[in-house]
């Protein structure tokens, strides 16, 4: 069995992650749709500058781990069981969508100025925003299996960004660079949710062929 002691580091490991990494994404997304001149003259360069400024946050979070780890709200097991679920349920989306996307996940052809195609195939046709899906999904995850107020707090912040800062900008570029194309596909598919319909119809399908 398990020791106490043991789903008490595993709980840690897993809060020091989402503490030390999540400023990534803010830090790299949030410049890159603010100031779209900036990406296009530094080029690759730009994830040094993100890394840069990651450094300090990073040695913020070491210095003051103890505090931030010792707020927590204790819930019963079958809700910690759901934030494991739902934890490892949003990184096997975001290791689908890696292999999906390849380097378009982290913005090369954005920073190197190359051509990109409206990507509309799965899971896009589900939802425009898997991606985000995903990571609302790892955050309130590990919010929910660790009860630390830290990581729930991340994960409030974390959607608080995305829905009223990342996703209105990166829509708004993706228009720009798309034009009507974007604007009928973003009328016919949800933001976050996936569509019931077309998930119903496609485990449906994937069950005719098998």
């Amino acid at each position: 069995m398990i020791s106490t002691l043991s789903i008490d580091y595993i709980d840690k490991v897993i809060g020091e992650a989402v503490l030390f990494l999540w400023p990534l994404i803010p830090l790299f997304w949030l410049p890159m749709r603010f100031w779209p001149r900036l990406k296009r003259r530094l080029g690759p360069f730009y994830f040094l500058l993100t890394g840069l400024f990651w450094l300090p946050l990073a040695w913020l979070v070491f210095s003051f781990e103890e505090p931030l780890f010792s707020y927590r709200i204790f819930l019963p097991e079958w809700i910690r069981l759901s934030g494991f679920v739902l934890l490892f349920l949003g990184l096997f989306i975001q290791f689908f969508m890696a292999l999906r996307l390849g380097k378009r996940i982290v913005g090369l052809p954005e920073l190197t100025r190359q051509r990109s195609q409206l990507e509309t195939s799965f899971p896009f046709n589900l939802c425009r925003h898997p991606t985000y899906l995903s990571n609302f999904m790892m955050f309130f995850g590990a919010a929910l299996a660790t009860g630390f107020l830290a990581v729930f707090l991340v994960a409030i912040l974390d959607l608080f960004i995305t829905l009223f800062g990342m996703i209105p900008l990166e829509e708004q570029e993706l228009e720009g660079r798309f034009g009507e194309e974007y604007l009928r596909y973003r009328q016919k598919t949800n933001m976050l949710l996936p569509d019931r319909k077309k998930l119903l119809s496609l485990l449906f399908r994937h069950r005719k062929k098998t």
